[in-house]
């Protein structure tokens, strides 16, 4: 393992999505073990991502695992694979289902009207740096939210484009109605495309 504290780079991915979930995972629990960070957020919406963190996290106290909404493909249903879901809980692993930081009712508003609010704004934004960096950041924002991280920690916080993860994070957290306090402290990988 090579010492984080000597490298002060970020790694950079030619291509995104999930041909770098290897290695952006094991990046992030190196680093959370380095640095003695208490939290890793790691979205999953079927359950692949989730399945690669534990072949991967020694220490699964750290995980933080975030899905998607209910009725986000489907509605009334989770895309979650249940049989994962319950080993996570008999691990005593949290795993959390609630709307996104950054879109729920905006959403609903703009697929209806067509007009455009806050939050799904602030999601833009932060895709302008990657679809990794707005999922990171949502994630840290929903798992605040529900009490599942400490805000006065830096967190480690995954994030993807389509499948799998791709981009990593150090983030300062908030609570969304605290959302300016965010804090994106240091990117650790992200694609170039």
């Amino acid at each position: 393992m090579r010492k984080m504290s000597e490298v002060d780079t970020i790694l950079y991915f030619k291509k995104k999505g999930n041909v770098n979930t290897d290695k952006a995972l094991k990046l992030a629990y190196e680093y959370s073990e380095e640095y003695n960070i208490p939290k890793v957020i790691i979205p999953s919406s079927k359950g692949t991502t989730a399945a690669k963190a534990l072949d991967i996290f020694t220490d699964t106290k750290k995980l933080v695992i975030v899905t998607h909404v209910f009725g986000f493909i489907n509605p009334g249903e989770n895309e979650f694979d249940q049989e994962l879901l319950e080993l996570l809980k008999k691990k005593e692993i949290d795993v959390l289902t609630t709307t996104h930081a950054l879109a729920g009712i905006d959403r609903a508003i703009r697929r209806k009207h067509g007009t455009w609010q806050f939050a799904e704004l602030v999601a833009e934004v932060y895709r302008t740096f990657g679809q990794g960096t707005k999922v990171c950041a949502e994630v840290v924002l929903m798992a605040a939210d529900s009490g599942l991280i400490p805000i006065d920690q830096d967190v480690v916080a995954c994030g993807g484009t389509g499948r799998g993860i791709d981009t990593v994070w150090q983030i300062s957290p908030a609570n969304t109605f605290n959302f300016l306090d965010l804090r994106m402290k240091k990117c650790l990988c992200k694609p170039l495309q």
